[in-house]
């Protein structure tokens, strides 16, 4: 085994006696480089636009939603939260209720989510962070107070300083019937007046608009339902562990989702993206480390003499193959390792300096520059590949040529 590979070794580093097959061999790691590196880099800034998109919907979403299988309400179980509460890692629980609703300012109107949450929510949610304009506050002594999302405020043309126009939410009656439909008995409605306006991201700022949930419980005609449980885990907490638990809790009438599985369809279509630009970089990179087949055929055919006199002294065939095989896998890995290490150089500049900045047309956006994220398992993965293809790309040349090119040697002799 040694001896194939030092053989191999010497092929590759010594001096060609055609200049082309030094250039084509350049040529072999130079495009593995640029493919290796290519993949890195995209790979990580999808890692990084994911984190950014994660980071967005955490604000937003908690650790842990417990909803109903059946049905937008449920009346919560009080010793099931008391015991969730007392879990190790738990940091707190939020009763939730929300719905459709109708928001009327002055003139305009605008469909949405109302959302009424507890006094536990203000304290354990992200959301007072992202907080555009106001004081995230939701009840003080002169009554309740809503949290606007920016979207809605948009298109509802409104602001904070305007006391004599609060904001009306109407929702259904769940009293009406037929002989009511047409009459104003039809619709609940209540006025709040707006304390803040936050932006977190836009599927969540056009819609929601969020109150406290004895407000939102009076105009959706309930008394103690939610329409969901929120918990929220300390930093080190087993997030598997205590879903797993919740769910033994709750039973198979309620759903126990994560951030992950709260936003499944996202996730996803992210991932999905991922996987086509890899799969579409590699057919670059396969394109590129095929030059290893034209490179190694002009070593092949340059070694013929010492071909058959590694045959003469009775190597096999398959000693003649590994040869060609471990100069091919030489390249690949070249390639690959210096791919990889200039993908992880250029990624920690774009870390450090951001220099690749996003062009927004001079709107803000949530970031300035192309956001990346280094993942070991990425740079497991292009390496593996990049080796594999190598050895496909070695073994063609190496399987064809070298019994080939004996016979050729010995009619020539």
């Amino acid at each position: 085994m040694k001896l194939p590979i030092s053989i191999s070794l010497r092929y590759l580093l010594g001096k060609k006696t055609h200049h082309a097959i030094n250039f084509i061999s350049g040529i072999s790691v130079a495009g593995i480089l640029t493919g290796t590196a290519a993949l890195i880099i995209i790979l990580s800034v999808f890692n990084g636009f994911q984190q950014v998109i994660q980071s967005l919907y955490n604000v937003f979403d908690p650790d842990i939603k417990i909803t109903a299988i059946k049905g937008k309400v449920f009346i919560p179980d009080e010793g099931i939260k008391n015991k969730i509460s007392s879990m190790a890692g738990v940091a707190g629980i939020s009763e939730t209720i929300e719905d459709n609703a109708l928001f009327r300012y002055r003139n305009h109107q605008h469909i949405g989510l109302i959302k009424g949450v507890d006094q536990n929510y203000q304290q354990f949610s992200q959301l007072g962070e992202k907080i555009l304009q106001g004081e995230f506050v939701l009840n003080d002594s002169t009554g309740p107070y809503a949290v606007v999302g920016a979207g809605v405020a948009y298109y509802l043309n409104m602001g904070l300083d305007d006391a004599f126009y609060p904001l009306e939410v109407f929702v259904p009656s769940r009293k009406s019937n037929l002989s009511t439909s047409f009459s104003g008995e039809a619709f609940n409605s209540l006025a709040i007046r707006p304390s803040a306006l936050f932006s977190v991201q836009q599927d969540f700022d056009i819609s929601y608009v969020i109150t406290p949930l004895s407000f939102a419980r009076k105009l959706l005609e309930y008394s103690t339902e939610v329409s969901a449980l929120e918990v929220y885990l300390e930093p080190t907490a087993d997030l598997k562990s205590i879903q797993k638990n919740i769910s033994q809790m709750m039973g198979s009438e309620f759903k126990v989702a994560n951030r992950y599985q709260q936003q499944a369809s996202l996730y996803k279509i992210m991932r999905t993206e991922k996987y086509a630009i890899f799969i579409i970089l590699a057919f670059i990179l396969i394109v590129a480390t095929f030059t290893l087949i034209g490179s190694l055929s002009m070593v092949i055919s340059e070694k013929q003499r010492d071909i058959a006199i590694y045959m003469a002294m009775g190597a096999p065939v398959s000693f003649i193959r590994k040869v060609f095989l471990y100069q091919g896998l030489w390249i690949s890995m070249a390639g690959g390792i210096g791919g990889i290490l200039l993908g992880a150089f250029i990624c920690f500049l774009q870390q450090t300096f951001g220099f690749v900045k996003i062009n927004t047309s001079g709107s803000s956006f949530v970031i300035s520059q192309y956001p990346v994220e280094m993942q070991g398992m990425d740079f497991l993965v292009v390496f593996v590949f990049v080796i594999i293809i190598g050895i496909i790309a070695s073994w063609i040349p190496a399987r064809r040529s070298t019994q080939k090119s004996f016979t050729t040697y010995l009619r020539v002799e």
